[in-house]
């Protein structure tokens, strides 16, 4: 019973939902109290104790239906197909139970476990099993085999043929072998080998299938993780658009944690200092008891954010995962002024404004556009749009390549923006070493930016907002 608890542990988090250990706790206390034959109120039990939010009750209610209808024919039945007592036909919840006792008559003497000779089921050899057409037995079986070799800990898709092998050996396939074999020599018993061979073909089907429905159930998350992490070191631009789904999930994620991490620095610059002035002077009255305290309070200065993006063909991927990353913020950024070009600079922040993030950002992929990047009359028009609203509280965060197309570089107005913004941030996709070269005017520009770094990621993204967010609460 404990086993099978622990198990639907590890199918939560194959579910991606992160047990506690006081969760675990609490939810074998509730098990003890309301028992396993009642499926319905087992997993009200267990939801209530394991699933914290909305979310993770979703979660729970997916991985808890999975698990049980996966082990429902393997768990349920006793030996011979009875339904086990005090379980209601149907009920699927009940964990895997040890057989009756069987009496010495009744066991079968062919094999005796060890190397492939896993026996259970009161001691019948496997292909006894097989032949007999006792799904619920064999299920048992399979079971116990699955536990002896660990098939809770499969991760990933490869693994399947190892452990439909180990499964197989250990119900006794070894022996199974070795009666194939024997049939086969015995000039007398050609059908019972070609019994035989059929039964084992059809194991092998019924474990694999076994095998991948638990790396459904045990392997989900720990696929997904390894995906996750491959996705947050590829360069952006060799990301295919089947995967956008899955990074934008990923940028939310990785925004929310900054966004907490931040938040609690600020929460704990707000609470400040003793105004011992003030508080003495209030409670003067009380003959100098502090009844009422006042505290210095410091005005939490949030980033203002004007980002300006670079959405040509070659760079357009990097625009809109910082677009996506810089609106997923939230309160940690006070005010984002959003901006895309090509060769001329289009203001996009009411887009932002009037749609969820995600369709934002595709709206603006596919209405800003032109032929030729052109830099140059970009910071042309940030002179005249924006140069006037560009104070010391402002972060000027440009995504490009500077590759200008041999037009002018007007490097002047880089200049001005670096003498009136609090920072002037370049986040280039291409690397260092390619500055300058052919096009390039990064090397120009780059003496004007406070920051000019290499961002081809979503690991340099959030480094760069983290660095970003940590910059304004530590001068808050």
């Amino acid at each position: 019973m404990q086993a099978t608890l622990e198990d639907f542990f590890k199918a939560l988090r194959g579910s991606d939902l992160e047990i506690h250990l006081n969760a675990q706790v609490d939810a074998a206390r509730a098990v003890e109290l309301v028992g396993w034959s009642d499926r319905a109120l087992l997993k009200s039990a267990l939801g209530t104790t394991l699933a914290k939010t909305t979310v993770d009750r979703a979660l729970f209610d997916e991985a808890f239906d999975r698990f049980f209808r996966f082990s429902s024919f393997e768990n349920l039945a006793a030996p011979g197909g009875a339904v086990r007592p005090g379980v209601q036909p149907g009920a699927d919840a009940t964990p895997a139970q040890d057989p009756p006792e069987q009496s010495p008559k009744n066991q079968t003497a062919t094999g005796s476990g060890g190397p492939g000779g896993c026996q259970g089921s009161g001691g019948q050899a496997l292909s006894q099993l097989l032949l007999s057409g006792d799904s619920a037995a064999l299920a048992k079986r399979m079971q116990e085999a699955a536990r002896e070799v660990g098939l809770t800990d499969i991760w990933f898709f490869t693994q399947k043929g190892f452990y439909t092998q180990k499964i197989q050996q250990a119900m006794g396939l070894e022996l199974l072998d070795r009666e194939i074999s024997d049939a086969k020599r015995q000039t007398l018993a050609p059908e019972r080998a070609e019994e035989l061979e059929l039964a084992r073909k059809k194991l092998f089907e019924e474990v694999r299938n076994f095998v991948e429905r638990k790396l459904a159930l045990f392997g989900t998350a720990p696929t997904r993780q390894l995906h996750d992490d491959f996705l947050q070191t590829q360069k952006l631009s060799n990301i295919e658009k089947r995967d956008f789904a899955r990074m934008h999930v990923i940028v939310s994620k990785i925004a929310k944690r900054l966004a907490d991490r931040h938040s609690r620095r600020k929460k704990q610059r707000v609470r400040g200092q003793l105004d011992f002035r003030k508080t003495l002077r209030k409670n003067a009255a009380y003959d100098g008891v502090m009844f009422e305290t006042f505290w210095r309070s410091k005005v939490v200065d949030r980033p203002r954010v004007v980002a300006i993006c670079d959405v040509s063909g070659s760079v357009r991927q990097y625009a809109r995962f910082l677009l996506l990353f810089l609106h997923s913020l939230g309160e940690q950024v006070s005010d984002v002024r959003s901006f895309a070009f090509t060769n001329h600079l289009v203001d996009v922040s009411d887009t932002f404004e009037l749609l969820p993030v995600e369709q934002a950002v595709d709206k603006v992929m596919q209405a800003v556009g032109g032929s030729g990047t052109d830099y140059g009359q970009t910071l042309l028009d940030i002179e005249e749009q924006l140069l006037g609203d560009i104070d010391r509280r402002t972060t000027v965060l440009i995504l490009g390549d500077a590759r200008n197309n041999r037009g002018e570089a007007h490097v002047e107005v880089m200049k001005q923006l670096y003498e009136r913004a609090r920072r002037v941030i370049w986040l280039n996709p291409e690397p260092t070493s390619f500055w300058g070269l052919g096009d390039s005017e990064m090397k120009r520009y780059a003496p004007y930016c406070h920051i000019a770094r290499e961002c081809n990621s979503l690991t340099h993204l959030e480094s760069t907002l983290d660095a970003l967010l940590r910059t304004h609460s530590a001068s808050a």
